[in-house]
């Protein structure tokens, strides 16, 4: 009969131990985001600002042809409204189509107030992923809503790569929860798509991919913020009536 000897024991015990780690490990992580290990730059209630690697972001470096990032930026808040204010989004779905701001009024002024510490604050070497999260009905019903996205400057040119795009988050604890839904998706240079793309405008340029354009990818010229001016939003307010004739 063969015995195994304690220092034999304790070499088996060690390996055993060592892939029990490993596989602890695999368990803990296999449920995390794409952006697990990222750096946090700044939080608020409905917002979160992270540095990523650009490696993080698949095939970079072949599609965008950056050679160096114009890390860290100065913009002010103004300029933030000039830039993601007009933006709009539409969705097509098997209920119809849907078109309206990515950030909503209140959304677009914390991101006007926070996000230009954040790109002062930004790495040489880094790019900037952003989840904002935000209820427009705030309402017992409704829902808060995820949109995510990453930017970066480079060569005189804002670059916004967006995620999620007004996306409900129907579980409320997750919302309570900042780890919970900062947990987002990998965000790609493809033309894989769930339905939702940012929308045609005057001013609103898009990034190339295989030679189409990508409508998730949206470019600012730096080099001419004239162009880029925060239009005011209409309003709705009640219908005042008047007398007996305004009324149906």
């Amino acid at each position: 009969m063969n015995f195994l000897l304690p220092s034999k024991i304790a070499k088996y015990s060690g390996k055993i131990f060592h892939v029990f780690v490993i596989l602890l490990t695999y368990v803990s992580f296999s449920d995390c985001s794409a952006y697990y290990f990222r750096d946090k730059v700044f939080r608020s209630e409905s917002m979160g600002f992270f540095t990523i690697d650009s490696s993080d972001i698949p095939d970079f470096e072949s599609i965008t042809k950056t050679k160096s990032l114009d890390h860290p930026i100065q913009i002010d808040s103004a300029r933030i409204k000039d830039y993601f204010g007009n933006l709009r989004y539409s969705r097509r779905s098997t209920i119809g189509y849907f078109n309206d701001f990515v950030f909503s009024d209140h959304e677009l002024d914390l991101l006007a107030r926070d996000l230009p510490f954040a790109l002062k604050n930004l790495p040489k070497d880094k790019l900037l992923l952003i989840v904002s999260k935000y209820d427009d009905t705030q309402s017992v019903i409704s829902f808060d809503e995820i949109t995510s996205c990453i930017v970066w400057a480079a060569e005189g040119r804002l670059n916004i790569l967006f995620g999620k795009i007004k996306r409900e988050l129907v579980d409320k604890d997750v919302g309570l929860d900042f780890n919970r839904w900062t947990k987002i998706d990998l965000i790609r240079l493809s033309h894989s798509s769930d339905g939702t793309e940012i929308s045609d405008g005057e001013t609103v340029d898009f990034g190339v991919v295989d030679g189409i354009p990508l409508r998730r990818w949206v470019l600012f010229d730096q080099k001419n913020p004239g162009k880029y001016k925060f239009l005011p939003r209409k309003q709705y307010q009640p219908l005042k009536l008047t007398d007996d004739n305004d009324r149906p």
